[in-house]
């Protein structure tokens, strides 16, 4: 007897969906297949970081279900094991539950990961959706390799610590003919931005993806020469960095 796919154990289990929010902005039409809301719309118990920005989130993306009948769970640096222990009982139960990102998809540079592994270990199916990944968005745009590339997150905060990983995410694009990507908090992003260009070798290519999918989308790919000339006001921007050499 074959079993569900649904059920690695042979038991009758819920799923985890893993449901891309918007880059930014409330808009879900732009980065959503239609199918996304078909899928979710029975979900009644949703993974978040952020209970008001889900909930303005999934109804702009058409959900219309009473949120008084919804239970919405945190997922953030305060939670702790024995809450999360808790969050995935309706699925091991029967029902479904949905991980919300807070933007672009879920465990990518968010908290959703630990989460995603648990339900791993409990044998529930986990179903990714189709959304926008800025990281995807950004290295497609760029003109560098896609065959290899490696995504770093977020760089060191201090000056000088900062400056030694550009160096060394520099080298290895050099060395091993790979794209290499990285993000900053928006505000910081001129500062990092200094840096780049202090840094890197004048020949580097540096790709800036800037508010991607928003109506002010910025994607710019030049030299670090060329940069130089004219540095962007990115400050308070959502922003993806690569740099990459041939």
């Amino acid at each position: 007897m074959s079993i569900p796919l649904n059920s690695p154990d042979g038991q009758t289990k819920g799923r985890l969906f893993l449901i891309p929010s918007a880059l930014g902005g409330d808009s879900a039409a732009d980065i959503w297949p239609s199918g996304n809301l078909d899928r979710i719309r029975h979900i009644r118990t949703f993974v978040v970081e952020n209970v008001r920005s889900a909930r303005r989130f999934l109804r702009m993306a058409g959900f219309m279900a009473d949120f008084d009948d919804i239970r919405f769970l945190l997922l953030n640096k305060h939670t702790t094991e024995a809450e999360l222990g808790r969050y995935l009982d309706p699925a091991s139960e029967g029902l479904d539950v949905g991980l919300l990102s807070e933007a672009g998809n879920p465990c990518v540079a968010d908290p959703g990961q630990s989460i995603v592994s648990l339900a791993h270990k409990k044998g529930i199916l986990v179903v990714p959706l189709v959304g926008a990944s800025a990281i995807l968005l950004g290295l497609v745009a760029s003109g560098f390799s896609g065959q290899r590339f490696a995504f770093h997150g977020y760089l060191p905060i201090r000056k000088g610590e900062r400056q030694k990983a550009i160096r060394e995410l520099e080298r290895q694009a050099y060395a091993g003919d790979q794209t290499q990507i990285f993000m900053e908090t928006p505000f910081r992003n001129n500062a990092l931005m200094e840096d780049l260009v202090q840094v890197c070798r004048p020949e580097t290519l540096l790709c800036v993806a800037c508010d991607l999918s928003l109506p002010g989308e910025y994607i710019r790919t030049y030299a670090v020469e060329q940069w130089k000339q004219k540095l962007p006001d990115l400050h308070k921007r959502t922003s993806i960095f690569l740099i990459y050499h041939p």
